[in-house]
């Protein structure tokens, strides 16, 4: 319950064992003087170390007043309080019996209440529970003005849960003492019984203005902090983390935007001076999306942790309300336990994520293919960069370049059902704008940003194959939408790369030159898509041997692709694109 987290808010070492107003210490003390001097000035020694809390010497100097006047009360009472404070807690009550038998004040029954609730475990035992707070009460009947009597009743409602009581007892202290630092302690522990938490803060802040201690006003304040629920501790801060979070989300998505229109212009601005290709407003802009992308990334890192306690506290939540509601439905439960655990093992999967270095394609014999090396040679001296090392064959009809910094190899990739029918100097041109991309350095580093991709891509597969991509999950959520910003940011990267390396080509090769050779790769992409897609659904069902794909002519051709082809050369750009639109890069050529 509420309250038994609260007990433990009001320090006793300040309020129940504060020390009686001066006057009564004085009173008392001349009691003593006209008994026995000797012990008097013992009294006055003891005092002062209970003040500085030198209480095993303030225990023994009250023990020697005790023993040279047995019947003085105070000493055996202050002894007690000591004993206390040691720890000595069975000889406390002990001496507070002793002293309570002798004089049935409302000090002593204060003090025998303290030491019955105060037995240095969680709760007291019942039948002194009970008899603690009946002393008090009677304490409090005998002196109703003392705050230190109702501090008393306080602390033993406290230590016996009972609530009723203390709000009583704060209630009498209010009227009695207002500005008095326990009464705001006591209003503070009522406050946060009832679990309002701003009030009983709102009291403790009351209760240092009125003269509590710094270091007592420390303590409390921990204290009250540890016994807030801990969605109340972290709501605050978590807001503000989820607020910079998004912001932060936002913030990238517009740069994204604001980059892709930049890029566009970029590709734009007129060019006379070929060395100027990367340099200018579109090196600038290349430069701020390097940047952007940095951060992307780094927020991408930084982004798991938040996305893993979204996950963790849903799935915690949910679970924990079905408990509070007393209602388990059993399915329910283990289906959020799933898809909480699937989400965060593949997240936390996605961090160790290693691409493979292994061969793009079949490595073509270069020293046993001269003109193809040749080809490559002059291309490369044309551009004024260093010629590929390998080149490498695949199925399709792809061309591009690509660095294995690992092995030092620059490859060239190279569809080879591009190449039916491919003039030699479109070829050429084609070539131009790959080696455009060693010039300007596209092909270096990024290694952080494709790190991202990676661990976006490895983190969906393994959420989706585990069933647990749906719109309720944050971790699908949160990929989904981070892919489609990563994309607008690296993809307008990317389109402005290809645009800069048209421009290596179109200097080398002529705009024509260059349009012929985008021109035949983009319609043999139709072209052979279809190709393929109609020769295997024939030979799958017709169970007939096929000896080459690039040769067969199926018996049911697929009917004419042109429409399909003019599609492809002339569809609208997307953001989303890693190279503009064949039209668009076509306009952009033929404007050098």
């Amino acid at each position: 319950m509420r309250f038994a987290a609260a007990v433990l808010l009001l320090l006793c070492t300040w309020c129940v064992f504060a020390i009686e107003p001066d006057a009564f210490d004085k009173q008392i003390t001349d009691e003593l003087r006209a008994l026995d001097p000797t012990a008097a000035g013992l009294f006055i020694r003891a005092n002062a170390a209970r003040e500085v809390g030198k209480h095993a010497e303030a225990a023994a100097l009250y023990k020697q007043v005790h023993e040279r006047v047995p019947t003085y009360v105070h000493a055996l009472r202050r002894l007690g309080h000591e004993e206390l404070e040691l720890g000595l807690r069975d000889q406390a009550v002990t001496h507070f019996r002793e002293a309570l038998a002798l004089s049935r004040s409302s000090e002593n029954l204060a003090a025998m209440a303290i030491g019955l609730v105060e037995n240095g475990k969680d709760e007291p035992v019942p039948g002194e529970a009970d008899e603690a707070k009946q002393l008090a009460n009677e304490a409090v009947s005998l002196d109703p003005k003392d705050p230190y009597k109702l501090t008393v009743l306080a602390r033993v409602a406290e230590r016996t849960q009972d609530l009723p009581l203390l709000r009583a007892v704060a209630f009498k202290m209010a009227i009695l003492a207002p500005n008095d630092p326990s009464t705001h302690l006591m209003q503070m522990s009522v406050a946060a019984s009832d679990g309002n938490w701003d009030d009983a803060r709102k009291e403790l802040e009351l209760a240092r203005a009125a003269g509590l201690p710094q270091e007592h006003y420390n303590q409390v304040a921990s204290s009250l902090q540890s016994a807030q629920p801990f969605y109340l501790r972290w709501w605050k801060p978590a807001l503000i983390i989820l607020a910079v979070w998004f912001g932060a989300f936002g913030l990238l998505f517009l740069l994204g935007v604001i980059l892709s229109k930049a890029a566009v212009h970029a590709a734009e601005e007129p060019l006379t001076d070929l060395s100027a290709n990367a340099s200018g407003l579109s090196g600038g802009v290349r430069r701020v999306y390097a940047a952007v992308l940095g951060l992307s990334s780094v927020f991408y890192y930084l982004s798991l942790p938040i996305v893993m306690l979204l996950v963790l506290g849903s799935a915690g939540g949910l679970v924990y309300g079905f408990f509070v509601l007393g209602h388990i439905p059993i399915k329910l439960v283990v289906l959020i336990v799933i898809v909480g655990a699937i989400s965060v093992w593949s997240m936390l999967k996605s961090l160790f994520v290693r691409p493979s270095d292994d061969d793009p394609g079949t490595r073509v014999e270069l020293e046993r293919e001269p003109r193809l090396r040749q080809v490559l040679d002059e291309v490369a001296a044309k551009i004024g960069t260093h010629a590929v090392d390998n080149v490498y064959l695949t199925p399709g009809t792809e061309v591009a370049v690509m660095e294995r910094r690992r092995k030092k190899e620059r490859c060239l990739i190279l569809g080879i059902a591009a190449l039916d029918g491919l003039a030699m100097r479109p070829f050429k041109a084609v070539l131009g704008h790959e080696y455009g991309h060693f010039t300007n350095r596209d092909t270096a580093g990024g290694a952080f940003a494709l790190s991202v991709r990676n661990s976006i891509s490895a983190t969906a597969i393994g959420i989706a194959q585990g069933g647990a991509a749906a719109w309720y999950n944050p971790a699908w959520l949160f990929v989904n939408a981070f892919h489609r910003v990563f994309l607008r940011i690296s993809e307008g990267a990317s389109r402005l790369q290809e645009v800069l390396a048209d421009r290596w080509a179109v200097f080398a090769y002529g705009a024509q030159a260059f349009e012929d050779g985008l021109r035949h790769i983009v319609e043999r992409g139709v072209r052979f898509d279809a190709h393929v897609g109609a020769t295997l659904k024939e030979v799958v069902d017709s169970k007939v041997p096929l000896a080459n794909l690039y040769t067969y002519t199926p018996a049911n051709p697929t009917t004419d692709v042109s429409e399909a082809v003019e599609e492809a050369l002339n569809r609208k750009s997307s953001a989303y694109d890693s190279h503009p639109a064949p039209a668009d890069r076509f306009k952009l050529v033929h404007a050098l």
